[in-house]
């Protein structure tokens, strides 16, 4: 089997694994901000423990993946709030539509900046992973409805910045992964990303917890705890997917969220008991063809002809 499937089956589950725990949040009562700061620190921890040392040495400023490091981190907290927001004015189901569309931009961006392969199997692929995000998420009931047409018109930029953040992470990652700082032989990247991303975090908390606000309990660093090893997983995975020789970032963006969607909605059904209306069973069965036609879309050609 090839490193890189497996590096990818991996991301998969990890970040399954990871969406999971975010839902069950909502039913423990888990502060999701403080919870998504201690996982930052698991993450680091944890990634120091596979790095057999911690990755800030004597230096570290002059790596080369540093000021990316730095910019990614301010990313990642700053993202996470834009799209908590989005979720809170417009439901779950459009911020998590949103999230997926960026898929777009990641794609073109692996096609026209690293001339990846690019056909009409492949075009199509993705046609229908976009069909399959909207199917999966559509919801069953009411419950998950923007509450207002003023709403979208007042807050329509936040879809925006949700895409736009999405994209940002997505296309930055390829490109440091490829161009800057290759994961294979030192996530140390990765861990120090996560390093910045909790201390930023942790500054604005403490700052909270000095106006009286967002008191800790138990259970949000044990959530933090059991974020924190998918979240570390989840993208030290997928980079390494995407350093693999032959794997294109347009082939593993794509597969990667309609998997992770379909897979999530599965998992949801058994363990919470979520409802799967027929519409999101056809978004399933939509991501499994996208799967196939991204996947192995010069196979399917090669059989064609």
């Amino acid at each position: 089997m090839e490193a890189g499937f497996i590096y990818l089956l991996l991301s998969i589950v990890s970040t399954t694994c990871l969406n999971l725990s975010l839902r069950a949040f909502k039913k423990y009562e888990v502060n999701t901000f403080q919870a998504i700061v201690i996982n930052y620190f698991v993450c680091s921890f944890f990634g120091s423990l596979a790095l057999g040392r911690l990755p800030v040495q004597i230096g570290f400023w002059n790596e080369n993946w540093f000021p990316y490091a730095i910019i990614m981190a301010i990313v990642f907290i700053v993202g996470f709030n834009i799209v908590a927001k989005t979720i809170q004015i417009f439901g779950v189901t459009i911020g998590s539509v949103v999230q997926k569309m960026s898929l777009i931009a990641s794609v073109s961006f692996g096609i026209l900046y690293f001339n990846e392969s690019i056909n009409a199997i492949k075009i199509i692929g993705v046609g229908v992973a976009l069909l399959a995000v909207v199917l999966t998420n559509y919801p069953s009931n009411k419950e998950d409805t923007v509450s207002s047409p003023e709403l979208i018109r007042k807050f329509f930029y936040f879809l925006i910045l949700t895409f736009l953040v999405d994209a940002t992470i997505s296309i930055a990652l390829q490109y440091i992964e490829l161009r800057v700082s290759p994961q294979g032989n030192d996530p140390s990247f990765i861990i120090f990303l996560f390093l910045i991303a909790g201390i930023i975090g942790a500054i604005y908390w403490g700052y909270n917890l000095l106006q009286g606000k967002m008191k800790p309990k138990k259970r949000d660093f044990l959530g933090g705890l059991i974020l924190g090893i998918p979240n570390f997983g989840s993208l030290y995975f997928m980079m390494l997917a995407l350093g693999q020789p032959g794997w294109e970032g347009s082939v593993i963006y794509p597969v990667m969220n309609v998997a992770i969607i379909s897979l999530s909605a599965i998992m949801a059904f058994i363990l919470f008991k979520e409802k799967l209306s027929k519409i999101n069973v056809l978004g399933v069965f939509s991501a499994i063809i996208a799967i196939l036609f991204i996947g192995f879309s010069n196979e399917i050609i090669n059989l064609l002809q």
